[in-house]
């Protein structure tokens, strides 16, 4: 098995849970780590309700350059969007009309002071409120992503 798949596998030990936990419609992880070809434009894990599009084909979307994604580069922690139509931080539009995100909560994965990467927690029914239990399974994950990061 290729270090890349390795890592797919435990990545995605840790966002299925996430994902039924939060009742998400899809939660992603994107990760910089070109030592084992994995970049940012495609997720390096997804997990997903039935009838929910799919991230992992379309990479053409300079992910570095999205708002959201400067926002965590400059905050460094957790950016929670109830509802896109009312945010202050624009996602990519191709994220509402393409794939039918909603609301969503991203975590900062940050290592050596680097962003390299982030987990995606996505709301594709409604706009909707994320509740602290929902914020703290997120950190959650972004500490057990860290411990697999420190692995490879």
């Amino acid at each position: 098995m290729s270090a890349k798949q390795e890592l797919r596998d435990r990545l995605l030990t840790v966002i299925e849970p996430l994902r039924l936990e939060t009742r998400a419609s899809r939660t992603t992880i994107r990760l910089d780590l070109p030592e084992i070809d994995v970049h940012v434009n495609l997720p390096a894990a997804e997990s997903r309700q039935s009838g929910v599009k799919s991230l992992e084909q379309e990479g053409s979307l300079n992910q570095r350059a999205a708002a959201t994604v400067v926002w965590l580069e400059k905050e460094r922690r957790i950016l929670v969007q109830e509802d896109f139509e009312t945010g202050r931080t624009a996602p990519p539009k191709e994220l509402i009309e393409i794939y039918g995100t909603l609301a969503q909560m991203l975590g900062p994965l940050v290592q050596d002071g680097k962003l390299i990467g982030w987990i995606s927690v996505h709301s594709n029914v409604a706009p909707r409120p994320w509740a602290s239990n929902d914020i703290s399974a997120l950190q959650q994950a972004l500490d057990a992503v860290q411990v697999i990061l420190r692995d490879i």
